[in-house]
C-alpha cells in the first residue's frame, strides 16, 4: 500500500467517521431533550463527557511514542466504540439518563483522546508542505458528508413511519466499527510501516527535547494563543449547549427544521475549509483565529434579534464557516511550528490545548446552566455570551499585536486576506 493508496483509504475512513458523527453525536442532544431531561441533566450531558475526555486528551498523548501512534489511534477508537454501543443499548433497550451519561463519557473519552494522536499520526504520513492542504481537503470532504448524512437521516425519521430513532444510533455504531477496522488496515500497510521505522530511526537523532527548549518568543506566542482561545471557548459555551432546547422548545421547530438548521453549519465549514487551509500558512493561522473569533461573537446577538428561519439559516452557514476556520487554524497554529521539532511530535501540545479548551468549555456550560436555573432567559444568556466573546476576541487581537513580530503585520494581513478571498 503506497502513499496515494494510504491517503485514499484515510479519506474513506473519514467518510465512515462522518456517518458516525451525523448519527450518534448529532442526535444525542436531540434524543436527550426528547426524553424531557432537566436543565441540570442537559448541562451534565454537555459538560461531563467533555471534561473526562479533556483529561484523557491531556494525559495519554504524552505516554505514546511515535512508533506506537498508529496502534494507539486504533485502541482509542475501540474504546469509543464501547461508548457508541452503550448509547445504542440505552436507546434501544434500557433507557435511563445515568446510562446515557455514562456511555457518552466513554464515547467522548475515546474520541477526544484519538484526535491529537490521529493528527500527529497524519503529520508523519503527510509531508509538512502538503499538510495544510491535506487537512483542509479531508475536513471539507468530511463536513460535506456529515451534512448529507445528517439531513438524510432526519428526513427518514421525519417522513417515514418505519425508520425509528434507534436505527440512527445503530447506523452510527456500525460506521464507527467499520472505520476502526479500516484504520487498523491502514496502519498495517507497507507505507505506514515505513513511517514507523522512520520514527524509530528518528528517535536516535538529535532533536529538541521539550517545548520549553523552543525559542522564547515562539513559546510566548503559542501560550498566548492557547490561553486566550481556551477562554474564548468558555465564553462561547455559556450559551452553546442551550441553542438546542431553545430551537425545540421556544422556536417549536419540527425535527426536519431542527436538523436542517443545526446541520447547515457543516455546509459552511465544507465550502470554506480549503480556503482556510491555503491561507493558514505560518502566522496566517493567527490571523484566521482573530477574524473568526470576531464573527463568532456576533452569532448570539443575531439569534436574539430575529426568529426568522431564513435569516437563522444564513447565520448558521456563516457560523459554520467561522467555527470551521477557528478550529482548523487552532490545529495549524501548532502544526506550523511544531510539525516535527519536538521529541513527542505535536500531539503533546495539541493534547494540552484541546484539553484546556474543553475544560474551559465545560466551565462555560456549567455557568450557563446555573444562569438558566436562576431564571435567566435564553436571550439574557445569549447576550452575556456574546459580550464575553467580544471581550476575549479583542484581547486576543491586542495580545497578537503586542508580540511585535515582523510576520504579524498589516502587510502580511493583506496577503492573508488575498489568499482567503481570491478575486
Amino acid at each position: 500500500m503506497n502513499f496515494k493508496q494510504t491517503v485514499k483509504l484515510s479519506h474513506f475512513e473519514g467518510g465512515l467517521y462522518a456517518l458516525m458523527v451525523a448519527s450518534t453525536e448529532s442526535f444525542l442532544f436531540y434524543y436527550a431533550v426528547k426524553q424531557n431531561v432537566t436543565s441540570l441533566q442537559l448541562a451534565l450531558l454537555a459538560t461531563l463527557p467533555l471534561a473526562l475526555g479533556a483529561l484523557s486528551q491531556m494525559l495519554i498523548p504524552k505516554l505514546i511514542a511515535d512508533k506506537h501512534l498508529g496502534s494507539s489511534v486504533v485502541w482509542t477508537m475501540l474504546f469509543q466504540i464501547l461508548g457508541v454501543l452503550g448509547i445504542l443499548y440505552t436507546v434501544a433497550i434500557d433507557y435511563s439518563f445515568n446510562k446515557l451519561l455514562f456511555y457518552s463519557c466513554i464515547h467522548f473519552i475515546g474520541g477526544l483522546t484519538s484526535n491529537p494522536l490521529w493528527i500527529d499520526w497524519a503529520s508523519k504520513i503527510i509531508p509538512k508542505r502538503n499538510f495544510r492542504k491535506y487537512m483542509a481537503s479531508r475536513s471539507s470532504y468530511t463536513w460535506y458528508l456529515i451534512l448529507l448524512f445528517y439531513v438524510a437521516l432526519a428526513l427518514l425519521g421525519q417522513y417515514t413511519k418505519w425508520f425509528k430513532i434507534v436505527y440512527i444510533f445503530l447506523i452510527g455504531a456500525i460506521a464507527r466499527i467499520l472505520s476502526c477496522a479500516l484504520q487498523a488496515h491502514i496502519i498495517r500497510g507497507e507505507f505506514s510501516k515505513k513511517i514507523k521505522a522512520a520514527a524509530i530511526h528518528k528517535s536516535t537523532l538529535p532533536h529538541v527535547e521539550s517545548f520549553h527548549e523552543m525559542p522564547h518568543d515562539l513559546v510566548k506566542m503559542i501560550w498566548t494563543f492557547i490561553i486566550w482561545t481556551s477562554i474564548f471557548r468558555l465564553a462561547a459555551y455559556i450559551s452553546s449547549p442551550f441553542f438546542v432546547p431553545y430551537m425545540m422548545n421556544d422556536l417549536k421547530l419540527s425535527m426536519a427544521q431542527y436538523v436542517i438548521l443545526s446541520s447547515i453549519p457543516y455546509f459552511g465549514r465544507a465550502i470554506f475549509f480549503n480556503l482556510w487551509g491555503r491561507a493558514g500558512r505560518n502566522y496566517g493561522a493567527f490571523y484566521g483565529i482573530q477574524l473568526t473569533a470576531l464573527y463568532i461573537s456576533f452569532i448570539p446577538i443575531i439569534w436574539i434579534l430575529t426568529r426568522n428561519y431564513s435569516i437563522l439559516i444564513l447565520t448558521e452557514i456563516l457560523a459554520g464557516i467561522s467555527w470551521g476556520g477557528f478550529e482548523l487554524n487552532q490545529v495549524l497554529m501548532v502544526q506550523n511550528f511544531m510539525h516535527h521539532s519536538m521529541k513527542e511530535g505535536s500531539r503533546v501540545l495539541l493534547g494540552i490545548h484541546m484539553a484546556l479548551t474543553n475544560f474551559f468549555g465545560v466551565l462555560g456550560a456549567v455557568i450557563g446552566s446555573i444562569l438558566i436555573d436562576a431564571q435567566w432567559t435564553f436571550y439574557q444568556v445569549f447576550c452575556l455570551s456574546a459580550l464575553l466573546r467580544f471581550l476575549v476576541a479583542f484581547i486576543l487581537i491586542s495580545k497578537a499585536s503586542s508580540q511585535r513580530k515582523t510576520e504579524i503585520s498589516l502587510k502580511h494581513f493583506k496577503t492573508y486576506l488575498r489568499n482567503l478571498l481570491p478575486l
